[in-house]
């Protein structure tokens, strides 16, 4: 099993755990330490597991979040050429509405603007509801009514999309914040018990040491 990418606080303490429960197991076979530090390997084992697990849930949650970050296609065209096979993406910035929307630049015609459209789900959910609102106003002056037919075929079919969309994204916000919530917990565990078990590695080291072995092996 693919081991999960793990922040260097996790990193650190997961290599300190390792060595100091390899120095108390052998010290233990040896007679020089009593059983009762058996309930501290066994602590440190149980706080890698969570260490493990966290970090898999964090990139789980995170891939997760990057995939919905990159659902939205532009389908940009050049405001001057109509052409959108010479296009390329420049970089993003923030409109006056304050979404999100990429830039690029046309090799056709070396035309460089800002589509206007925004290029993540969260601004793609106001501007439909924006562009929702002005079709609605739009069609109380229509008076043709083929226009307000499909007008409002137009509008249901994007009340359904955001139907389907709000709670895909409500669930994702939900995942981070309470993502970043555990963060902050796991931090101060993480700090609190590395500063113990530091200590403890001073208490072990005045027992003779063997020949140290690695145990950095498989922690990235």
């Amino acid at each position: 099993m693919k081991q999960p990418a793990l922040k260097p606080n996790e990193r650190e303490l997961i290599k300190l755990i390792r060595f100091f429960s390899k120095r108390a197991a052998r010290l233990m076979e040896e007679g020089e330490l009593s059983a009762e530090h058996s309930q501290l390997t066994t602590a440190c084992e149980n706080l890698e597991t969570q260490l493990l697990t966290h970090a898999a849930n964090r990139t789980a949650i995170m891939d997760k979040r990057e995939r919905l970050l990159n659902i939205i296609e532009d389908n940009a065209q050049c405001p001057k050429c109509g052409k959108a096979d010479m296009l390329k993406r420049t970089g993003a910035t923030t409109n006056q509405q304050g979404w999100k929307c990429n830039t690029y630049k046309c090799r056709r015609c070396n035309t460089a603007f800002t589509w206007n459209r925004p290029n993540n789900p969260w601004d793609m959910v106001e501007f439909l509801e924006m562009y929702i609102g002005q079709l609605q106003l739009a069609m109380q002056a229509e008076q043709s009514p083929e226009v307000v037919a499909h007008t409002e075929d137009a509008v249901a079919q994007m009340n359904e999309s955001l139907s389907r969309l709000r709670p895909v994204l409500e669930t994702s916000d939900e995942e981070v914040d309470a993502l970043q919530q555990k963060e902050k917990e796991m931090d101060k565990l993480i700090h609190q018990f590395k500063t113990y078990l530091q200590i403890e590695k001073i208490k072990l080291n005045a027992y003779p040491e063997e020949e140290s072995e690695s145990e950095e092996e498989g922690i990235q």
